[in-house]
């Protein structure tokens, strides 16, 4: 009798302790919702004071300083709890999470990974690596773990998404714009891959399609200002120069007077020979950034094309001090200025600027307007021909014995040509009148 008697009081004894440390559970998972985090941690500390097998003790501690941003406390804490049940999915998250905010990706990467072995269908493990191999920027690992995650979920927009992303990230352009159309067509409201779409397409040089991609977008978001500006810059890059500007002044319009509105509304302008329109917005533009020497270089060329010579010398000659430009933007700019000196009648600066464009971009259309200009204005006959001569040398050149590069290749016009010709012939034959007379 004394023995049931002592049993059924251990039983009573096991029950109620049991009811109180489920109590006491229940508190502290109470004390963490309600956001009470240095509650809860006292209170943890003094349950694991009696009872330190409990894991849900150490994971609402840990979510409590991990609230408290103690990351490090969180960590000990949390490795504690994994140790008590390491195989419960729970903590492996927690745990995981505070190591990839601390920088511990590899320690991370094995607790998902060691998820995904466990059940290789599971597509919770196999998103977290996908995820935490993007945050390591490790690209390929990403869109291997994405693909498994759409082939499981193949109606996931966002597996897509992020893999057209990585895709993009290892320089794979085509494929990533196909991945990007994927995700797009299952999720048509996020906003953000209609960016990443069109501007990856504008600089594959997919205009039109650049342009599809924004109108579709616009849509559903009809006033996005960024939508537009990307649909206006396609348009000009697509060279329709007549509905960049509507797309740019109607931003404008909008209220969004942006540095790169002011610049390609201006440039937009410049394109269809507006120069006088152009020049008010490359101004507004430079107001906002006087850094940007292609700015400082159609600025002071629009000048120079609209009659406003001074004007013109003084913004081209800027540009050449804000940057250290290319040859041929280098030869750009001293013919450029050549232009702007030949219309003020100052022909020996025109010419010097000239001979400048051609030492640093010899092209055979500089030797052309160096001959015009010793034929027409500097009144040298000789060196005239000699460089009518110099043009049809270079003009007869293949490409392929000037090195085939695209960038100084160049495409003879049978007109310049026949005129270089022309004036030859017509310069030698007053050479030999006025030999002749002599």
């Amino acid at each position: 009798m004394k023995r049931i008697l002592l049993l059924s009081y251990c039983i009573v004894l096991f029950f109620k302790t049991f009811s109180q440390e489920q109590n006491s559970i229940q508190n502290l998972e109470l004390l963490v919702l309600k956001t009470k985090y240095d509650s809860a941690i006292i209170m943890a500390n003094h349950i694991m004071e009696t009872d330190s097998s409990n894991w849900l003790v150490y994971y609402y501690s840990g979510k409590s300083y991990q609230a408290k941003y103690k990351h490090f406390n969180a960590l000990k804490v949390f490795e504690k709890a994994i140790e008590l049940d390491s195989a419960n999915a729970v903590i492996e998250n927690a745990l995981a999470h505070i190591y990839d905010f601390i920088g511990k990706n590899e320690s991370a990467i094995q607790i998902y990974y060691n998820q995904y072995l466990r059940d290789t269908t599971k597509i919770e493990p196999i998103v977290n690596l996908a995820n935490i191999f993007r945050k390591s920027r490790e690209y390929g690992s990403s869109i291997h773990y994405y693909q498994k995650a759409s082939a499981i979920d193949p109606e996931n927009f966002y597996y897509y998404k992020q893999q057209a992303y990585c895709t993009n990230k290892i320089n794979l352009p085509g494929p990533a714009i196909y991945v990007y159309e994927i995700a797009i067509m299952l999720n048509p409201f996020d906003l953000g891959m209609y960016y990443q779409l069109a501007n990856l397409q504008n600089s594959e040089r997919f205009f039109k399609d650049a342009i599809n991609t924004c109108n579709n977008g616009l849509e559903n978001y009809p006033n996005d200002n960024q939508l537009m500006k990307v649909k206006a810059y396609a348009q000009y890059l697509k060279k329709d120069f007549d509905s960049s500007i509507v797309g740019f002044n109607r931003l404008l319009e909008l209220g969004d007077t942006s540095y790169f509105n002011l610049k390609y509304l201006g440039f937009s302008y410049f394109e269809k020979k507006q120069f006088v329109n152009a020049i008010p917005y490359l101004q507004k533009a430079r107001e906002l950034d006087d850094t940007d020497a292609e700015l400082c270089f159609f600025l002071g060329s629009a000048f120079g094309r609209s009659n406003s010579g001074k004007e013109g010398v003084l913004y081209l000659q800027k540009s050449l001090g804000l940057i250290s430009p290319s040859p041929v933007e280098l030869s750009n700019i001293y013919s450029e200025m050549a232009y702007i000196f030949r219309n003020q009648g100052k022909y020996e600066l025109a010419l010097d600027n000239l001979k400048l464009a051609y030492k640093s971009n010899a092209s055979p259309i500089l030797s052309f307007k160096m001959a015009q200009l010793y034929d027409y204005y500097l009144d040298n006959k000789k060196l005239a021909i000699d460089y009518y001569d110099a043009y049809l040398t270079m003009a007869n050149t293949p490409d392929s014995l000037r090195g085939g590069n695209l960038i100084d290749s160049f495409i003879a016009d049978p007109r310049v040509i026949e005129n270089a010709k022309g004036r030859i012939k017509i310069l030698n034959e007053e050479l030999f009148f006025e030999v002749a007379k002599e």
